[in-house]
Protein backbone atom coordinates (compact mmCIF):
# COMPACT_ATOMS: atom_id res chain seq x y z
CA UNK A 1 0.00 0.00 0.00
CA UNK A 2 2.70 2.20 0.68
CA UNK A 3 4.07 1.66 -2.80
CA UNK A 4 0.73 3.13 -3.95
CA UNK A 5 1.04 6.49 -2.41
CA UNK A 6 4.62 7.28 -3.03
CA UNK A 7 4.26 10.38 -5.28
CA UNK A 8 0.83 11.53 -4.99
CA UNK A 9 -0.31 14.65 -3.43
CA UNK A 10 -1.63 15.18 0.17
CA UNK A 11 -5.10 15.71 -1.30
CA UNK A 12 -4.65 12.78 -2.89
CA UNK A 13 -3.33 10.57 -0.45
CA UNK A 14 -6.43 11.66 1.76
CA UNK A 15 -8.90 10.47 -0.28
CA UNK A 16 -7.00 7.10 -2.07
CA UNK A 17 -4.16 6.20 0.47
CA UNK A 18 -5.85 5.23 3.97
CA UNK A 19 -2.78 3.02 5.23
CA UNK A 20 -0.93 6.33 4.70
CA UNK A 21 -0.06 8.66 7.29
CA UNK A 22 2.12 11.55 6.93
CA UNK A 23 4.32 12.49 10.16
CA UNK A 24 6.36 16.26 10.43
CA UNK A 25 9.40 16.26 12.35
CA UNK A 26 9.88 19.84 14.03
CA UNK A 27 12.57 18.91 16.37
CA UNK A 28 15.08 18.73 13.74
CA UNK A 29 16.58 22.36 13.14
CA UNK A 30 18.62 22.97 9.86
CA UNK A 31 21.71 24.60 10.11
CA UNK A 32 20.00 27.13 8.31
CA UNK A 33 17.26 27.92 10.67
CA UNK A 34 16.72 31.49 11.70
CA UNK A 35 16.42 33.00 15.03
CA UNK A 36 13.31 33.24 16.50
CA UNK A 37 14.33 36.80 17.83
CA UNK A 38 16.06 39.65 16.27
CA UNK A 39 18.69 39.66 18.71
CA UNK A 40 20.78 37.72 21.09
CA UNK A 41 21.48 37.52 24.48
CA UNK A 42 24.90 39.53 24.34
CA UNK A 43 22.82 42.43 22.63
CA UNK A 44 19.94 42.17 24.89
CA UNK A 45 22.78 42.32 28.00
CA UNK A 46 24.49 45.37 26.44
CA UNK A 47 25.37 47.79 29.33
CA UNK A 48 22.36 46.65 31.50
CA UNK A 49 21.30 47.51 34.34
CA UNK A 50 20.06 50.26 32.23
CA UNK A 51 16.16 50.70 32.17
CA UNK A 52 15.76 54.18 33.56
CA UNK A 53 17.36 57.28 33.20
CA UNK A 54 19.06 57.44 37.06
CA UNK A 55 20.65 53.95 35.71
CA UNK A 56 21.50 55.26 32.27
CA UNK A 57 24.81 53.49 31.57
CA UNK A 58 27.60 56.23 30.62
CA UNK A 59 29.34 56.13 27.01
CA UNK A 60 31.35 58.21 25.27
CA UNK A 61 31.67 58.76 21.35
CA UNK A 62 33.26 55.44 20.64
CA UNK A 63 30.41 53.22 22.12
CA UNK A 64 27.80 51.66 19.34
CA UNK A 65 26.82 48.56 20.79
CA UNK A 66 25.08 46.43 19.09
CA UNK A 67 22.58 46.55 21.65
CA UNK A 68 18.43 45.18 21.57
CA UNK A 69 15.25 46.49 23.24
CA UNK A 70 14.24 42.13 23.84
CA UNK A 71 10.99 40.77 25.45
CA UNK A 72 11.01 41.73 28.89
CA UNK A 73 11.11 39.25 31.72
CA UNK A 74 7.78 37.73 33.20
CA UNK A 75 6.15 40.72 35.02
CA UNK A 76 9.10 42.94 34.34
CA UNK A 77 7.95 46.45 32.25
CA UNK A 78 8.88 47.60 28.33
CA UNK A 79 12.45 47.24 27.60
CA UNK A 80 14.01 50.61 27.67
CA UNK A 81 17.46 51.10 27.19
CA UNK A 82 19.61 54.39 28.75
CA UNK A 83 22.60 55.86 27.85
CA UNK A 84 24.32 58.77 29.60
CA UNK A 85 27.11 61.15 27.66
CA UNK A 86 28.47 64.41 27.43
CA UNK A 87 28.06 67.32 25.69
CA UNK A 88 30.86 69.61 25.36
CA UNK A 89 30.39 71.16 21.52
CA UNK A 90 27.86 73.59 19.73
CA UNK A 91 26.31 70.32 17.62
CA UNK A 92 24.95 67.25 19.22
CA UNK A 93 23.42 64.25 17.10
CA UNK A 94 22.49 61.56 18.56
CA UNK A 95 21.23 58.12 16.23
CA UNK A 96 19.82 54.53 15.91
CA UNK A 97 20.16 51.75 13.15
CA UNK A 98 18.07 49.30 12.82
CA UNK A 99 16.05 47.06 10.56
CA UNK A 100 12.68 47.82 10.86
CA UNK A 101 10.41 45.10 10.46
CA UNK A 102 7.02 43.76 11.44
CA UNK A 103 7.27 44.42 15.48
CA UNK A 104 10.63 45.85 15.39
CA UNK A 105 10.07 49.36 14.51
CA UNK A 106 12.11 51.55 17.67
CA UNK A 107 12.08 55.50 18.53
CA UNK A 108 14.40 57.48 20.64
CA UNK A 109 14.29 60.34 23.01
CA UNK A 110 16.48 63.10 24.14
CA UNK A 111 16.51 64.08 28.00
CA UNK A 112 18.98 66.17 29.78
CA UNK A 113 20.10 64.91 32.85
CA UNK A 114 17.52 65.51 35.47
CA UNK A 115 15.26 63.82 32.63
CA UNK A 116 13.13 66.15 31.08
CA UNK A 117 13.01 65.88 27.42
CA UNK A 118 15.16 68.02 25.19
CA UNK A 119 13.94 66.16 22.05
CA UNK A 120 12.29 63.20 20.33
CA UNK A 121 12.43 60.56 17.53
CA UNK A 122 9.95 58.55 15.79
CA UNK A 123 9.93 57.80 12.23
CA UNK A 124 9.17 54.70 10.63
CA UNK A 125 12.32 54.03 8.75
CA UNK A 126 15.69 51.98 9.32
CA UNK A 127 16.92 54.26 12.12
CA UNK A 128 16.25 57.35 14.10
CA UNK A 129 18.00 60.68 14.46
CA UNK A 130 18.42 63.71 16.56
CA UNK A 131 20.52 66.38 15.55
CA UNK A 132 20.68 69.54 18.17
CA UNK A 133 19.75 72.44 17.08
CA UNK A 134 17.82 71.06 14.49
CA UNK A 135 14.02 71.66 13.37
CA UNK A 136 12.96 68.45 12.53
CA UNK A 137 12.46 67.04 14.96
CA UNK A 138 13.42 70.13 16.73
CA UNK A 139 15.73 69.91 19.25
CA UNK A 140 17.32 73.41 21.19
CA UNK A 141 20.75 74.09 21.15
CA UNK A 142 22.09 72.33 24.59
CA UNK A 143 24.37 73.42 27.00
CA UNK A 144 27.37 71.44 28.08
CA UNK A 145 26.70 68.98 30.63
CA UNK A 146 25.12 65.47 30.78
CA UNK A 147 22.52 63.99 28.80
CA UNK A 148 20.41 60.92 28.41
CA UNK A 149 19.57 58.59 24.96
CA UNK A 150 16.64 56.59 25.64
CA UNK A 151 15.81 53.73 22.67
CA UNK A 152 12.27 52.13 23.25
CA UNK A 153 9.60 50.67 21.19
CA UNK A 154 7.63 52.46 18.49
CA UNK A 155 4.62 50.30 19.53
CA UNK A 156 3.97 48.41 22.88
CA UNK A 157 5.75 44.84 22.64
CA UNK A 158 8.33 45.79 19.94
CA UNK A 159 11.76 44.21 19.27
CA UNK A 160 14.97 44.54 17.85
CA UNK A 161 18.51 44.80 17.69
CA UNK A 162 20.48 48.06 17.74
CA UNK A 163 23.58 50.27 16.62
CA UNK A 164 23.83 53.83 18.08
CA UNK A 165 26.11 56.94 17.09
CA UNK A 166 26.68 60.01 19.43
CA UNK A 167 28.61 62.85 18.01
CA UNK A 168 28.68 65.06 21.77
Amino acid sequence: MLRECAGLSIAAIATTCSACSLVLDFDKVTSDASMDAPYTQAQCDYKEPNDSIAAAAMIDATATGPAAICKPTMGSPEDHDYYKFTVSSATVMVAIQFKNRPGGDLDIKLHDESGVMQAQSRGFGDGEMIVCPGSSPSCPTLAAGNYVLEVFPAIAGSVNSYTFTITP
